[in-house]
């Protein structure tokens, strides 16, 4: 039987690579902290730079001084503003549009600051949207929407031009617009939109229409131009409009002598006569006369 030989370590061999590994791994966390607080410092220190260079004027100096060659490059080139073309425009006078855009025909195109002639432009009363875009033939394109006026408000004793949406315009040249509607009542302009979709069925039978009353904010009171008054419901204006027109198409229904149409009543439609009507069918009535069909 062979004898086992046994090696013995040095234990002072086993603590000395210990500490080897220990000061080694130290090390390397020690260069990691250092290389992070450096880069720290580097970031602030390009900040701070950065901070000085853009407040002592050098940064705007240097960007106004570019801009200007540039501007040079591009006017020696032929890109300047030779026209200013508005389009989309049916109230408002093209001179003002171009009084507000402040755009100097010969500038460089590229000078021109668009959103900054947007937010003027937007500030007129009859703009809904505008939009400018650059054409390099040497053209400034501005495109206006103006608001589309609906309606005539009756508020405070006062009127206004009101757009489909409600949108309070203008209450100057009101004779310009005497062929709109009129709507009356508190909140009636934030209504007008959902009556215009309801009678959007037909418009013919709206152009009938003198003035809408916004009653009890809550419902409509239409009175046409021939002085009969429509009382619509609260909901369902759509079908209510529909048998209206229904009822003048087949039966001529608003060119008798009648006062209102009331359509209040859900499946109920009551018809209010003149007092002339009323006199003359009770005065059949009792002779046995043939009345008339309404």
């Amino acid at each position: 039987m062979r004898a086992v030989r046994t090696i013995k370590i040095s234990d002072k061999k086993i603590v000395k690579r210990g500490q080897i590994e220990t000061i080694s791994l130290l090390r390397r966390r020690r260069m990691k902290l250092i290389i992070r607080v450096i880069s720290i410092i580097c970031i602030c220190m390009a900040l701070l730079g950065a901070m000085f260079f853009w407040r002592s004027g050098i940064a705007t100096n240097f960007i106004n001084d570019f801009e200007s060659k540039v501007e040079r490059v591009l006017v020696d080139s032929g890109l300047i503003v030779e026209n200013i073309s508005i389009v989309g425009t049916k109230i408002i006078p093209k001179d003002i549009i171009i009084e507000v855009a402040q755009i100097n025909i010969g500038e460089g195109l590229l000078r021109v600051d668009i959103s900054s002639i947007v937010k003027r432009i937007k500030q007129l009363k009859w703009v809904n949207k505008a939009t400018i875009r650059r054409d390099f033939s040497g053209k400034i394109i501005i495109d206006i929407l103006e608001h589309e006026p609906a309606a005539l408000w009756q508020v405070d004793n006062k009127l206004w031009i009101v757009s489909d949406e409600g949108i309070k315009i203008d209450d100057q040249n009101l004779a310009y617009f005497s062929n709109l509607p009129m709507i009356s009542g508190k909140g009636a302009e934030a209504e007008l939109q959902k009556l215009l979709a309801a009678v959007s069925i037909n418009m013919a039978m709206f152009n009938r229409v003198e003035t809408a009353s916004w009653v009890g904010e809550r419902r409509w009171d239409i009175y046409l131009k021939n002085g009969i008054k429509i009382m619509l419901p609260e909901e369902g204006i759509s079908l209510v409009w529909q048998n209206l027109v229904e009822f003048e198409q087949e039966e001529r229904l608003l060119a008798r002598n009648i006062l209102a149409v009331d359509f209040r009543i859900k499946d109920k439609t009551i018809i209010r006569l003149t007092r002339k009507e009323a006199s003359r069918r009770r005065l059949l009535a009792k002779t046995n006369g043939k009345g008339e069909n309404i």
